[in-house]
């Protein structure tokens, strides 16, 4: 078993929703050069994985592994290493049915100001999720990612630090070391079995007021030139 550098949750510029500014390749590239070892691309309803993709990750030494941050019933969900065409957008409780050893469904963001967040969804349907998400985005004061880590403790699911990154100074803030064997399946088992230790940091409250106001200016501005 090898510690293993990851992040299950980033966003590139071949996202359709959002305005990021960097690509895939570059993404790859600056993981690299950070020393991870797994990544998932999680475009919004949008999978940015192909053979060359995954190749390019491996000669780099990095497990690519097929992700996307779903839409369903109105709310954000991460899945991995699914046949995501059987996706069904209308009821999270579908996602039952899609449960399977080799992939994996977490709540991210859960509780977070957003409506897209799960929220209540999460405790209504905690049987479809793997895991639940730490996010980057807090401060030492301002932590919505609280009452996430109450509701895995209680339901025995475990947490999963992740970036969510949209920007540059999104990725390495927050992310997981798992113990795992270099390969999809070992990671995923690894996670589900609670192998995963979290590596974060809150940000200085600019910096989160800077992250947020970029985010604003790029999806509610910028995208209507």
């Amino acid at each position: 078993m090898a510690l293993l550098k990851t992040d299950l949750h980033i966003h590139t510029s071949e996202d359709p929703e959002d305005l990021v500014r960097y690509s895939a390749i570059e993404l790859i590239d600056m993981a690299c050069r950070l020393g991870y070892s797994v990544l998932a691309i999680t475009n919004h309803n949008h999978v940015t994985y192909s053979e060359y993709l995954r190749d390019y990750a491996k000669e780099r030494g990095i497990v690519l592994i097929p992700g996307m941050e779903a839409t369903i019933q109105g709310r954000h969900v991460l899945l991995h290493n699914l046949d995501f065409k059987q996706v069904k957008c209308d009821k999270i409780h579908n996602l039952e049915t899609l449960k399977r050893p080799d992939n994996l469904i977490i709540a991210p963001h859960p509780y977070f100001p957003s409506p897209v967040a799960l929220r209540g969804m999460l405790r209504r349907h905690f049987n479809c999720f793997d895991g639940v998400e730490h996010c980057h985005c807090y401060t030492e004061r301002l932590d919505f990612n609280r009452p996430a880590i109450k509701f895995a403790k209680e339901y025995n699911l475990p947490m999963i630090g992740t970036s969510d990154a949209h920007q540059r100074c999104q990725f390495h803030t927050t992310y997981s070391i798992i113990e795992a064997e270099p390969e999809p399946e070992s990671i995923i088992h690894a996670v589900k079995s609670g192998n995963v230790r979290i590596v974060t940091r809150p940000l200085p409250l600019l910096l989160l007021l800077k992250i947020n106001l970029k985010m604003f200016w790029r999806n509610n501005i910028l995208k209507r030139f």
